[in-house]
């Protein structure tokens, strides 16, 4: 009976082969490792201008959508609207104030005159330019939200009010006489 006879290799990796293989994998995972702080930091970056954009619609929703016009006794018009500082989480949602478990932002909002428009002598009551200055220090947000600290990001935005509760007031015409 012939039994079949198997030859067993005694060849593998030598230690000088297998040490390179590891400096090339340690090479390669040191430099995926590294990448992570960056994109972390991109995605924190991220987050962070997404939750501005609805912290700044929500404030201009909410501004807009006041009444922000009363009559006075003498039949002039004053406006409402005021200066105010809110607070929101990390989403964009308000909450009560800075003492908030949740609390991330700080926001103060600054109320701007009654402009003038290009070709028009008098103010428009029914416009407002808002000043909105956002703040991820929420704990200390006085301080972060003084001028020059630069702690701050700042956004301009420009309401309406589009729903009149009284007459406009009359302006006045002028004819064209022609030549």
């Amino acid at each position: 009976m012939n039994h079949p006879t198997f030859s067993i290799s005694k060849q593998g990796f030598s230690l000088p082969e297998v040490a390179l293989s590891l400096g090339i994998a340690a090479t390669a995972l040191l430099t995926l490792i590294s990448l992570l702080p960056m994109g972390l930091d991109t995605l924190r970056d991220s987050s962070n201008k997404q939750a501005e954009a609805r912290i700044v619609q929500s404030i201009m929703d909410r501004y807009q959508t006041s009444g922000w016009l009363e009559q006075d006794d003498g039949g002039g018009r004053g406006s409402v609207l005021q200066d105010r500082t809110l607070f929101f989480d990390q989403t964009g949602t308000e909450v009560a104030n800075a003492a908030d478990f949740d609390c991330n932002y700080a926001v103060q909002i600054s109320v701007g005159n009654t402009p003038t428009l290009r070709g028009d002598a008098r103010a428009n009551d029914y416009l407002r330019r808002l000043i909105v200055r956002i703040t991820d220090n929420a704990k200390n947000y006085q301080s972060a939200l003084s001028n020059g600290s630069g702690k701050y990001r700042e956004r301009s935005v420009w309401i309406a009010l589009l729903e009149q509760t009284g007459p406009l007031p009359a302006i006045p015409t002028t004819t064209v006489s022609s030549l």
